[in-house]
């Protein structure tokens, strides 16, 4: 699985809206995603990314 930038929503795209930022999550990854945050995180090396906590 891999997260990526898109633009628009696509047939079978679930939108949540956080803060104003907008995550669509395609229906079939979604299970991938229960319980679990999406943080922006900055890595020793300065460089920021995002990564997937379960809770």
């Amino acid at each position: 699985m891999n997260l990526s930038l898109e633009e628009r929503k696509i047939t079978g795209d679930l939108l949540f809206e956080f803060e104003g930022l907008n995550i669509l999550i395609h229906e079939q990854d979604y299970v991938y995603f229960d319980h679990t945050k999406l943080d922006y995180v900055e890595n020793a090396l300065g460089k920021y990314s995002f990564t997937l906590l379960k809770i």
